[in-house]
């Protein structure tokens, strides 16, 4: 299962969402305004726990700043190397 780390209402949040659903990957949504640890954990990848957002899957962990579909895919291909 993905951890997808961002912020509720975040339009890139909801691409990233929109597109594991599309690719039938199973994600759990962490808030990072409610969860401090969360947030600290973002804010070290990134600089700041809204700058972008965070995808964590068995022990890898990928920011992804200026969501587009280019980079989504190949975010995907990461995520799809791992399962091979």
């Amino acid at each position: 299962m993905v951890r997808l780390y961002g912020v509720p209402g975040c339009g890139p949040c909801e691409i990233v969402k929109l597109f594991l659903a599309q690719q039938g990957i199973p994600y759990l949504f962490v808030d990072v305004r409610k969860d401090e640890a969360a947030a600290r954990r973002v804010a070290e990848l990134l600089g700041s726990p809204t700058a972008g957002v965070v995808l964590e899957w068995e022990g890898r962990v990928e920011a992804i700043r200026g969501v587009s579909p280019a980079r989504l895919h190949a975010w995907l291909a990461h995520y799809r190397a791992k399962e091979a």
